[in-house]
């Protein structure tokens, strides 16, 4: 195609500010948790420089922080559920969850090279999307429950189970782990076909929020107002409060 035959492209806003940041955060969260579970000594060195600066009165250990970067990870959970519910229109699960026959004719249409940027989640990365929230969901939920072999790091509704079954959500809780690492790596491919196959940069948007689209392409308005956002973060701390709490 010569430069006369090209076709005319514009920006196009495809992702609101508090969709990259739950992104973003959620990434560097779950590299975080990874990090506690497997004891890197990093957190020991975070442990004596906070309490050096007298913000602490004693380290809180790898399990210590596993349990508040998990306790982050659930408020960045429930945010980003009431976003999928109430927010902008491209975060909104009614407006990106497609049925089968959507799906598998999106599929088709790849192979045949009729990829066309979409705006939001395309249906199969709609697909990615549900499944990475039901999972980081059921990972975060049993580790609220779990017991370890000692009975001393356990997750802060573990005192309403037996011992047994707080065993039984440890093992739910690594499971879960796993079939995230799979989800991640399969989000990371599908990424990079995107990219090199399809010629289609999906990282990009996600950091700046826009996207080339063909001039003519339906315009959508995504936006994230102020008392939305304050008010999806207030349902988010207090329900992450009455977990830590209750």
């Amino acid at each position: 195609m010569t430069s006369a035959d090209a076709v005319p492209v514009r920006s196009q806003k495809v992702w609101d500010w508090t969709v990259r940041t739950f992104h973003w955060g959620l990434v560097f969260l779950i590299a975080c948790m990874w990090s506690t579970a497997e004891g890197h000594g990093i957190w020991e060195t975070l442990d004596g420089f906070m309490v050096e600066q007298g913000w602490i009165a004693y380290g809180w250990g790898e399990m210590g922080w596993h349990r508040r970067i998990g306790m982050l990870v659930l408020f960045l959970w429930f945010y980003r559920v009431y976003w999928g519910l109430f927010g902008a229109s491209t975060a909104k699960f009614s407006n990106f969850v497609k049925g089968p026959g959507k799906v598998i004719a999106y599929a088709k249409s790849l192979t045949k090279g009729n990829y066309k940027p979409s705006t939001g989640h395309s249906p199969l990365g709609a697909l990615s999307v549900v499944a990475l929230i039901l999972v980081v969901g059921t990972q975060v939920g049993t580790g609220l429950f779990t017991i370890d072999v000692n009975g001393l790091e356990s997750g802060p509704l573990s005192k309403f189970l037996e011992f047994d079954t707080g065993r039984l959500f440890s093992e739910f809780h690594e499971m879960s782990f796993r079939a995230l690492y799979i989800l991640i790596a399969l989000h990371v491919l599908a990424v990079l076909a995107y990219q090199f196959v399809l010629k289609a940069n999906l990282v990009r948007p996600m950091l700046t929020g826009s996207r080339k689209v063909e001039e003519g392409a339906p315009e959508k308005t995504v936006r994230a107002p102020l008392w939305n956002v304050a008010l999806g973060v207030a349902v988010a701390i207090g329900l992450t409060w009455l977990v830590w709490t209750i």
